[in-house]
């Protein structure tokens, strides 16, 4: 999928773009590569909100390991303007959303997150990219 196309913005726009409090939101690989974001988004800040999402992610990840947390459903992050949320939307895709304020109804946008990811499920699954050698070839 060509992150420039945008072509399931629409499906943001609609199912998580329209409720009350989200400011906006991306859907993304889970190393942050950005496949769809809502028309309140433009692209450049779309791939950094999604770069910053994946290593949100990382720091989740890593704090699931050490604390022996089982896997991680959902993250979020408490800024003093704004709410960021985070969840899985399929094997390797992750569904980010920040909000418009620090008093939006965090469990509306999530159950709405949930619902969401559900539908796109394995539908919109990534694999992972291979690691590239220091070389430039192929990927082992």
């Amino acid at each position: 999928m060509d992150p420039h196309d945008n072509t399931l913005g629409w499906l943001l726009d609609e199912q998580i773009g329209s409720v009350e409090g989200v400011r906006f939101a991306v859907l993304m690989s889970s190393d942050g590569l950005m496949k769809a974001r809502t028309k309140t988004l433009d692209q450049e800040g779309g791939e950094k909100f999604a770069a910053l999402t994946a290593a949100l992610r990382a720091a989740g990840k890593a704090w699931d390991a050490f604390t022996g947390g089982g896997g991680v459903r959902q993250q979020m992050i408490e800024c003093v303007e704004n709410i960021g949320l985070t969840t899985a939307a399929g094997q390797n895709t992750m569904l980010s959303v920040c909000t418009t304020g620090p008093h939006a109804d965090v469990g509306l946008i999530s159950q709405h997150m949930a619902h969401l990811a559900v539908r796109l499920g394995e539908q919109l699954g990534s694999e992972e990219r291979a690691a590239r050698p220091a070389d430039g070839g192929p990927a082992a």
